[in-house]
Parts: C-alpha cells; structure tokens; sequence
C-alpha cells in the first residue's frame, strides 16, 4: 500500500500543486465548501420525505405533509446554482483582498439575467406578466452556468477594483456607504454584458447558455446504446460531470433512461436477459458508503473526519452530494481518477461479469427507490446473491478507493499542522 501511494503522489502532487495555486479552482472549492451546509440540509429532507418504508411515504403523500418536507429541500438545493453563483465569486474575491459581498451579489445578478423566465403554453408571461423562474436551471442542472459566471465576474470585478475604476466618494463617507457606491460600475457592466449576451442567445436556436451548454453535453451520449461498452461510457461520464461539478446523473439520463428502462422492461417481460439497464446503475450504489467506511476508520485529517461523520447517515440511503461537495470530490485531483474512472469501471464490472457468468441471479427490472440501502435494495431487486454481491463490493470500493484517500487525508493533516503552528505562534 505504502509503494502505490508513493507512486501515486509522484503522479498526482504536480497536478495537485498547479491546483492550489489556480485561483479559479480556488475559488470554485473554497465557494463549494462555503455552501456544504445546503447539501447536508437538503439530503436531510430529501431523506425524511423518502424513507424507504411504503407506509411512511404512503402516508406523507395522502396527507400532503410530504410536500411541505420537500419545502426545504427545494429551496436548497432546488437552488443550489444560486447559492454556488454567490459563494464562488465570493471566495475568490476574498482571496484576491476585494470586496467579496458585493461581487457575489454581482454574480448572483448575472447569473439570473442569463437564465431564461419560465412562460405558460401559449408563451406569455404568468399571471399578467409577473415574471418566474425554473428551478429547473436554479439547481444543479444549472451548476456549470453558475460556476462560469461566478469566475468570470469575480475577475472582472477584482480587475475594476484593483485599478480603481469606481465611483470614489469624499471623505467622511461612511466604508460601508463607499463600498456600495463603488460597486456599481464594475456591476453595471457585468450585468449589461450578460444582458446583450442573453439576448443573442434567444435570437439562436437554443435560446439560452444553458441549453447552449448542455446541447453540446448531451449530443455525443445520442450514440450510445445497450452495450457494456455504452453503459460503462455513460457512467464515466456521469461521474465526470459530476467533478466538474455538474449533475451527471440529469445531464447523462437525460439521453440514456429512455435506452436504460427500455432494457429494464423487457427483462422484466422475459425478453431479455441483458442486465444493463436502470436497476444495474442504481444497484451498483455502495462507493459513498466506502468513503465513509475509509473517513471514519482510516483518515486522520479532523476534516475528513468531520466530513465522514456528517455524511454517513445520508450515505446509508445512497445521497451523495455531502461527500461529493464536502470532501470535495468537485475539482479535487486526488479524486478523479478513483470517481471517475477506477471506482465505477472495475464496480460496475464485477457486478456485470456475476450477471452473465450465472453466478448472480439478474436483476428483475423492477424500478426501486435508489433511497433503499445498500444490501437491502439488492434483496429488494433480485434475491440474497445480488444482496451478497453488494455486500462484497464494499470492501472492493474501500481497497480501491483506500490509497488515493489516504493520500489527500495526509495533504489536510499537514495543511491543519500548519494552521495550528500558526495559530500558537
């Protein structure tokens, strides 16, 4: 263990080193820190309103008290793109020495222009011409947008800051009075920037970044079908939106579930015994229980630590966003290759490879809950094989995942040695 993590460093410390010094990547993972209370909360909600007993949802749902759970996590993260598009602009402003609250707010600004009202059928406004937003584009699937802008508003802002290209007021002003002012030119244009932007967008066919953006993301996906082959690059690339950032699972099953479920209902009608389909993706679901196992029993860093702690009861029902947010995987160079390549290639292989060898019974098709734990939701699915196959895959997802993690953990211990030479001295 000791040689492959040397040997992993070696590879992976230059490509670390270029990240801490890249003040977008910076500012990206200190915002998405900021904001790691909004994933907790609302995998918390999502979790009370979802928990997997029939009797429990049955009766949220014939009471309506289910839709007033799910309030809170709408609102966080239903709009979680808003909350990114402040904090990343935010962080690196704060680290450039700017004006970190008013940049945000600038951020958040553009961010709304550039996003697309919602209209009713017949394409006017609603309610006599009240404007309303998606929370379509306000949560994940609109992350990358908010990412982008944040960056780039950031810089223009801290660039009009630093050469002084603001309203300065007279002396005896109030700072707070100042800062206001000051802000309103680098504002005005960012948001008048974005503002001729989303109107070219809408003269387009696509009629705005986001649709732009994810065009250009989904239209390779079209190509792939039922293989193995098509279904290991469709998860790869889920995993790797998601270290950008992005909600893989949206962007990717946007194109795939009607292929995927497709699969799944003919097997189901005996038509088929392909095993590839919706109910291998969400039975292969075990890698955030792993990163818990290894934060709680192998680091020594007080944040994984902390992390792990907060995330596992989340990670018992298959909710990731703590670990991918606060970790972070998002960005993280210790994290890609175990997210995005090692972890769901060989995972899904194996569970692959039980299937068509005959050693595991295949999977029925029937459409679970992906909140079902794991183990559980293997028994759920098919019978006791598929729950042993899932059991034994833990301890696989841990040894696969174990060197990289220790690798990062020893990167945060020192960092917190460091603060805390600091802080004495």
């Amino acid at each position: 263990m000791e040689a492959l993590t040397n040997v992993l460093e070696n590879f992976l410390m230059p490509i670390s080193s270029w990240v801490s010094r890249n003040k977008s990547l910076q500012g990206i993972s200190k915002g998405f820190m900021r904001i790691l209370p909004v994933t907790i909360l609302s995998s918390m909600f999502y979790l009370i309103a979802n928990f997997p007993i029939t009797g429990w949802t049955n009766w949220l749902a014939s009471s309506g008290i289910g839709n007033y759970i799910l309030i809170p996590y709408n609102v966080t993260m239903g709009l979680f793109a808003l909350y990114a598009a402040f904090a990343v602009a935010y962080s690196y402003a704060q680290n450039e020495k700017c004006d970190a609250l008013s940049t945000g707010i600038v951020s958040l600004i553009c961010f709304l222009v550039l996003t697309p009202y919602v209209t009713d059928t017949a394409g006017a406004l609603f309610a006599e011409g009240d404007l309303a937003y998606s929370f379509g584009w306000l949560g994940c699937k609109g992350l990358f947008v908010a990412m982008l802008i944040a960056i780039i508003v950031a810089k223009v802002y801290c660039l009009f800051e630093k050469k002084g290209w603001t309203i300065h007021m007279p002396e005896g002003v109030p700072p707070y009075v100042e800062q206001s002012f000051a802000s309103l030119i680098p504002g005005f244009i960012c948001a008048g920037v974005c503002g001729i932007l989303a109107y070219e967008l809408s003269l387009t066919s696509f009629g705005n970044i986001h649709e732009l953006i994810y065009h250009y993301l989904q239209t390779p996906l079209t190509a792939l079908g039922g293989s193995i082959w098509g279904y290991l690059i469709a998860t790869v690339l889920i995993q790797l939106l998601w270290w950008f950032g992005i909600h893989g699972f949206n962007v990717v099953m946007g194109v795939m579930m009607p292929i995927f479920l497709g699969i799944d209902m003919a097997r189901m009608a005996g038509e088929t015994t392909n095993p590839i389909g919706m109910s291998l993706m969400t039975v292969v679901g075990q890698s955030t229980v792993c990163c818990c196992i290894i934060m709680l029993f192998f680091c020594k860093s007080k944040q994984l630590k902390q992390i792990g702690k907060i995330a596992t009861p989340a990670a018992i029902f298959n909710i990731g966003e703590p670990i991918v947010f606060g970790v972070p995987n998002v960005l993280n160079p210790y994290m890609f290759i175990p997210t995005v390549l090692l972890v769901p290639i060989v995972t899904n292989l194996f569970f692959y490879l039980g299937f068509v060898s005959g050693i595991v019974t295949p999977l029925s098709g029937a459409q679970v809950s992906m909140q079902v734990p794991v183990v559980l939701y293997g028994l759920v699915q098919g019978n006791w094989m598929v729950a042993l196959w899932q059991a034994l895959a833990i301890p696989l997802g841990v040894i696969l995942f174990l060197p990289f993690y220790k690798m990062y953990d020893k990167t945060l211990v020192a960092k917190e040695k460091e603060l805390e030479a600091q802080k004495n001295d």
